[in-house]
């Protein structure tokens, strides 16, 4: 695809949530399962979203606040996960600990995760969001197989048209008000969600036509995922994805993220790194 979402993996909502009720086998192991899709390996997306929920189990009184996810190898979808959680440190306000994903011995993720109770603020400020975003009432749905809640944009579908083009960004709105209101889900489904839209806001300066001319689309991965929780926050609530590609090139792609609350408050950051290049030449018989 040049910029669209309709070759996404379906990803249904409770299937989701069943994968991120992980079987403790001991402390800081667990064993969970992948989601059901169409596609043969693991969800990258849904590896950020199991590993805060492996380190908040672990680490009982604190919560995620910052996360780090290299995906080295493609994990099997319909293969058992072994999660280990290695707490690297812990003490009274800030632990850190290392998620690491295996199948049949063979690691095929890592996340470095940092947790934190609850501070006051010493310095305050953020990014300010600005008056004439549209508001989730003045935008269309917008259909995302990988996301299986509520997903909005000005424009609706047209604005990832495959055939058209467009700056590297995006504003999108997304909630999710049919899972358990819980804090711990609520950073888990975000992790999960803000992948979705780092691929196609890097591809939407291209149009189908130019895609092609470039050789096709050839292999793309996500290599590389960080995700900053900033403020409390609930996926009950429309939450605002602003996203934007400030690099491509190299065979590679990095994107950002900024969510806001619908009061503008900024309540998280994710950016990644990822592997997009064109299609190899066919081999000659």
């Amino acid at each position: 695809m040049a910029g669209g979402t309709d070759n996404w993996p379906v990803v249904d909502l409770v299937d989701l949530l069943d994968v991120l009720e992980l079987e403790e086998i001991a402390s800081g192991r667990f064993r969970a399962r992948n989601v059901t899709s169409t596609l043969p390996t693991t969800l990258g997306s849904q590896t950020l979203a199991q590993a805060v929920v492996a380190a908040e189990r672990t680490v009982r009184h604190m919560a995620v606040q910052s996360m780090h996810g290299v995906f080295p190898r493609g994990g099997y979808a319909d293969r058992a996960v072994d999660v280990d959680v290695e707490v690297v440190q812990s003490g009274r306000s800030l632990a850190t600990a290392q998620v690491t994903f295996r199948q049949d011995g063979r690691e095929h993720a890592r996340v470095l995760t940092m947790l934190s109770v609850d501070e006051p603020d010493f310095l305050a400020h953020q990014a300010a969001l600005p008056a004439d975003v549209p508001g989730p009432q003045e935008c269309a749905d917008l259909p995302c197989a990988l996301l299986p809640w509520e997903v909005r944009t000005f424009g609706g579908a047209d604005a990832l048209a495959l055939d058209l083009a467009g700056p590297p960004s995006l504003d999108v709105w997304m909630r999710c008000d049919k899972a358990p209101d819980l804090p711990m889900l609520s950073r888990a489904l975000l992790a999960h969600g803000s992948e979705g839209f780092l691929g196609p806001v890097t591809l939407r300066p291209y149009p189908q036509a130019e895609i092609a001319r470039r050789g096709g689309r050839g292999r793309s991965a996500m290599l590389a995922q960080t995700v900053t929780f900033h403020r409390p926050f609930t996926v009950h609530d429309w939450l605002l994805l602003r996203c934007e590609s400030p690099f491509a090139g190299a065979g590679r792609m990095y994107s950002r993220i900024q969510i806001f609350t619908r009061a503008g408050e900024l309540v998280a950051s994710a950016d990644a790194q990822g592997l997009m290049r064109a299609q190899e030449p066919a081999a000659k018989a």
